[in-house]
């Protein structure tokens, strides 16, 4: 029995109530449930006030064997940030941009601080997806060729070789493809011209796509996702070489895409938790799985 909780980014105070509304309690330091185990989809940090006490709270349930924590791409990046290559340069760049993205968790981190460091070790032992005979958990996306590609470089539980952060010029282009593909999700380029305003207030000329619920014959409009006005895309067909294929009919759950509104099923095998907590009017999401081949949207709760 699990509950699946989406991105927290750093919001611990939601994070708290809904830990308690799940029937979860603090004993002896670690917040538990006495029949149930959480998964978290990741992105523990970056943009919240509570960061630090996100990341102790599912560090200290993880280490218990009170949760599973699954990496995000924001726990990705923070390693990239403090990682450097043989060249000596930072994995991440230290852009303006990076750094603007990044700087929440640097400056509530105290970046460099015995805490960050042991952080960022952390971070670098989360698995990349988890899957057992009844559910299927990864970040942004789940595509089987792309999964068996990551696993060629990660241990069976899912976890990142060390090798990768040692010499990541050594690794072969096609994972970083896919792992662009499942932190991220597949994303496409808008026809020339064309643009729309995320979230942010920020002009983007890329859109990511409803890989969970893709027709045969989609278009801008009705393909993709994460956009705050549909009606700013294009409702001009897209050429897609092959449409992404889900195989199975086991539960996957995913985060990663500020989802807008009242916290619903994408299908009746298919759910994303992230209901956009960093959002004024968005809230943090949870699913109370229980085995179910069939998921059940009155077991949706949401703070």
């Amino acid at each position: 029995m699990y509950d699946l909780v989406g991105d927290i980014h750093g919001f611990s105070e939601p994070f708290v109530v809904l830990l308690k509304k799940l029937g979860y309690a603090e004993i002896e330091g670690v917040w538990q449930h006495p029949t149930r185990i959480l998964i978290s989809l990741g992105d523990l940090v970056d943009r919240g006030p509570g960061q630090k006490e996100v990341v102790d709270i599912l560090k200290n349930m993880q280490q218990n064997g009170k949760a599973i924590v699954i990496m995000g791409n924001h726990e990705f990046y923070a390693i990239g940030w403090h990682l450097k290559g043989s060249n000596g340069k930072p994995l991440r760049p230290h852009s303006d941009k990076n750094y603007s993205e990044h700087r929440a968790f640097l400056e509530q981190a105290s970046h460099g601080s015995p805490w960050y460091v042991d952080a960022i070790d952390w971070f670098k032992t989360l698995p990349l997806f988890f899957e057992n005979d009844s559910i299927r958990c990864i970040h942004a996306a789940w595509h089987e060729d792309h999964l068996l590609r990551l696993k060629e470089y990660t241990h069976e539980n899912g976890v990142i070789k060390d090798e990768v952060w040692r010499d990541p010029s050594a690794v072969e282009l096609r994972f970083y493809k896919s792992l662009e593909y499942c932190l991220n999700g597949p994303k496409i380029d808008l026809p020339k011209g064309a643009f729309f305003i995320d979230s942010n207030n920020r002009k983007r000329s890329k859109v990511r796509l409803k890989w969970w619920d893709l027709t045969e014959n989609p278009t801008y409009r009705s393909a993709c996702t994460s956009v705050p006005n549909p009606q700013q895309l294009p409702d001009e067909p897209i050429a897609l070489s092959s449409l992404p294929m889900i195989h199975g009919n086991k539960p996957i759950f995913f985060g990663h895409y500020w989802m807008q509104g009242t916290p619903e099923l994408m299908k009746d095998n298919i759910a994303c938790l992230d209901w956009s907590v960093v959002q004024k009017d968005g809230c943090l999401a949870a699913y109370r799985f229980d085995g179910e081949q069939v998921l059940d949207t009155n077991k949706l709760v949401w703070v």
